[in-house]
């Protein structure tokens, strides 16, 4: 049985890291390249699922839903249901790149602009030496190219294909794709290609530790600042309770 918090209609697994982990590891051993979904939802997922009815079933389709923001977090608390952790979308990537050295694991990565993917692959290689890393491919390719791209993830098989795009682009890709991809388990993974390529900085340890990312990414791209008008709508339906997906999208 899996223990979930919903939130505004998301379900997301109540899950440590360490056991997080675990359900993917035995995704990967089970999958038989069936490509199972794995998200994190954050705010900006929750909120717009409110208003993508796709987006919001492809959500509910996850064999693994990671809380991935201090604001699932809060809400889960202001339900009286805490989590047992937060896990940041980069700390979960890391721990699956862990796992999969050790178990020998294939990788693929997707997703980026221009080199961005490929820095990120080298540094992942610093990191774990004897990582597989069979592939990889920026994500803002043609739409012509698309069918090579799937081909080429297919020829390799990976047991990972880590798709960095952006929500709810990367999970729509891999939902609408997912018949097709030989691939075990299949996460999105937003701006972690980013961090790994050194072309984000992380925030300091204490603003992560006191739920205080958001703040640092603001401050460094401002123009999420349009992206960040959802959080007060976010909490006001979280404190008034109000599930807008009740008997929407049912």
């Amino acid at each position: 049985m899996r223990e979930t918090v919903k939130i505004l209609g998301v379900e997301i697994d109540n899950i440590t890291l360490d056991e997080a982990a675990d359900r993917t590891k035995k995704l990967v051993q089970n999958s038989n390249k069936s490509c199972e979904l794995v998200v994190a939802p954050n705010v900006e997922f929750i909120m717009a699922a409110q208003k993508d009815k796709m987006f919001f079933d492809i959500l509910r389709t996850a064999k693994l839903a990671t809380p991935d923001s201090f604001g699932v977090e809060i809400a889960a608390k202001l339900q009286k249901n805490p989590l047992k952790q937060r896990i940041p979308g980069q700390a979960y990537f890391r721990k699956i790149l862990e796992v999969g050295e050790k178990e020998g694991w294939t990788f693929y990565f997707l997703g980026g602009k221009g080199d961005t993917v490929k820095k990120a692959a080298e540094h992942v290689e610093t990191l774990y030496p004897n990582i597989k890393i069979v592939g990889s491919q920026e994500g803002f390719f043609e739409e012509d190219s698309e069918e090579n791209v799937i081909e080429e993830i297919n020829q390799l098989k990976p047991n990972v294909l880590f798709v960095a795009m952006g929500a709810p682009a990367q999970e729509k890709w891999i939902y609408t794709h997912q018949k097709e991809l030989k691939v075990d388990v299949a996460a999105g993974q937003g701006g972690t290609f980013d961090y790994e390529a050194g072309n984000v900085k992380r925030a300091p340890k204490w603003m992560q530790k006191i739920g205080l990312e958001w703040l640092w990414r603001l401050i460094l791209q401002p123009k999420r600042i349009t992206r960040m008008i959802v959080l007060p709508i976010y909490l006001l339906k979280i404190i008034f309770k109000r599930d807008i997906t009740k008997g929407k999208w049912s």
